[in-house]
C-alpha cells in the first residue's frame, strides 16, 4: 500500500516544482504561449502586463514594453 501511494502521479522537473511552490510564473506563461508586446497582434499588450503576476521578469516580454 505504501509503495502504491508513493508512486502516484508523475515526476515533476525543477521548473514545474518551482511553479507549484510559488516560484515565478514564467514557466506557466511560456507553457501557455503568452507573450507581451505592443507591436505583435498575437501578444498581450504591454499595458496589461500588470495583470499577470511575475510577468515582468519573464523573457517573453518585448523590449518596447519597458521603454517608450
Amino acid at each position: 500500500m505504501k509503495k502504491s501511494i508513493l508512486n502516484l502521479g508523475k515526476q515533476l522537473n525543477k521548473n514545474q516544482q518551482q511553479f507549484i511552490k510559488g516560484g515565478d510564473n514564467c514557466y506557466y506563461y511560456a507553457n501557455q504561449n503568452f507573450c507581451f508586446a505592443d507591436n505583435d497582434p498575437l501578444c498581450i499588450p504591454c499595458n496589461q502586463l500588470h495583470n499577470y503576476p511575475g510577468a515582468e521578469t519573464c523573457p517573453q516580454i518585448d523590449f518596447g514594453c519597458f521603454y517608450d
